[in-house]
């Protein structure tokens, strides 16, 4: 085992930067000044996610539109730890004097090991992830950016569940194939990114990060930091076992709701749940084997707080009625009605929804609904729909009304579909 001090460690780390914010000068001027402050070439790119590779030379700048169709993202590649902290404090500076941020704008860190001072190259992508979680003070983040502990894109990773027959945790020894832990994108770290040997941390952010760099370089080193020791040792210590059993007893009630459906009108007492709206024991214990993970996936992956959840035995669908999910990752094939949605969803019906600051993927949008300064994707929308500063991409259908934003591509009814101030790029009129 390699014994390095602190300096040692970021001395061998590699910082690669994700900037969200307002520009108050267009793209292509924006992307100029940032490329002459930092001497790299910087891409200006038309689209979110472009499929350009950025490197250490070459960045690009691009619309964001998670935060409405102003917002954009200044992507870098990844370089040494001292080159790194310098660009933060430079693009920093520049954001506040040319800028701003709100409360959907963020800085995500992307940080990894040079693999030409390290002996181990591939060792984030060998990482025991619930070590890691289990080792990291998330607490701290928290207490210098404490509205994103509320935010649906920098979930708390401090949530682990044992699997299914895994009720219970004896306290001393911690096997990671027993638990279920946070794997996707949309938590504070996106651990799906240590297949590409780097972990992503998406908990910086909110209105005005853009004047707290001294709190963002503190909360890099410790991420390195930690990093670094998480790799180094593998094996769980009694500190891990003890805060294991803290996760685990602040999910007591999604563990024993997986037991029995009961304890869900008993621990959230805004939440009702029916088959077939009745509340008939006997058919909700012959239903609960069958859909259980389907409704528990409301609390865990929707943060769902209150509403009438509701299975539907002649469609086989879930539906959630009057709910309030605020911070929801991957939720799939349900049926919302007069919900208000935030997050991440595929392949849903929404009716009478309010839907602000989402991703939304191959869902239908009916009866009136809201959609706000969210992205969609191959969605059909119906002609009641309003959308306010969106971003519509993919193979879908618009028959609904769009104030601002950007129709990137796609299908609309010419004859129904009505635009105010839209910025129309790749489109067919049917």
């Amino acid at each position: 085992m390699n014994t390095f001090n602190d300096s040692e460690i970021l001395k061998n780390c590699l910082v690669g930067v994700e900037f969200e914010f307002y520009s108050n000068l267009p793209i292509d001027k924006t992307a100029k000044e940032l490329a002459g402050l930092l001497n790299k070439k910087i891409r200006v790119e038309d689209k979110a996610h472009s499929d350009f590779e950025v490197t250490s030379s070459e960045f690009k700048i691009e619309p964001d539109m998670s935060g409405g169709e102003k917002l954009m993202e200044l992507v870098t590649g990844a370089l040494p730890y001292y080159s790194a902290r310098l660009m933060i404090i430079n693009v920093c500076k520049w954001i506040e004097e040319n800028g701003y941020t709100n409360d959907r704008s963020s800085i995500h860190l992307n940080l990894s090991f040079d693999k030409n001072k390290i002996e181990d190259k591939n060792r984030i992508s060998k990482m025991n992830v619930l070590k890691f979680i289990l080792d990291f003070k998330e607490e701290k983040v928290f207490k210098f950016f404490p509205k994103r502990e509320d935010s649906a894109y920098a979930k708390s990773v401090k949530f682990v569940l044992p699997k299914e027959g895994m009720s219970f945790f004896n306290g001393e020894h911690i096997h990671s194939q027993n638990f279920i832990y946070p794997d996707s994108k949309y938590y504070g770290i996106n651990f799906d990114k240590r297949h590409k040997n780097y972990l992503e941390f998406r908990y910086i952010g909110g209105k005005d990060w853009e004047k707290k760099t001294s709190s963002i370089l503190h909360l890099l080193d410790q991420f390195l930091i930690q990093l670094w020791n998480s790799t180094e040792d593998k094996h769980f210590n009694p500190l891990n076992a003890i805060e294991l059993k803290r996760i685990l007893s602040d999910n007591k009630r999604i563990i024993d709701a997986r037991l029995n459906w009961r304890t869900i009108e008993k621990e959230w007492k805004n939440v009702k749940f029916t088959v077939d709206l009745q509340n008939d024991s006997q058919i909700l214990d012959l239903h609960w084997p069958n859909i259980k993970d389907k409704v528990i996936k409301l609390f865990t992956h929707g943060s769902l707080v209150k509403g009438h959840i509701n299975y539907d035995s002649d469609t086989g669908k879930v539906q959630v009625n009057e709910g309030e999910l605020n911070y929801c990752v991957e939720l799939e094939r349900y049926d919302f009605i007069g919900c208000h949605i935030q997050g991440e969803l595929y392949y849903c019906d929404m009716f009478q929804c309010t839907v602000e600051g989402s991703d939304m993927y191959d869902c239908n949008f009916y009866d009136s609904c809201e959609i706000i300064s969210s992205k969609i994707k191959s969605s059909y929308i119906h002609q009641s729909v309003k959308i306010k500063d969106g971003y519509i991409y993919g193979d879908g259908i618009l028959k609904g009304s769009m104030e601002g934003g950007i129709f990137r591509e796609g299908r609309y009814d010419k004859k129904i579909a009505k635009f105010n101030g839209t910025e129309k790029i790749l489109y067919t009129e049917v």
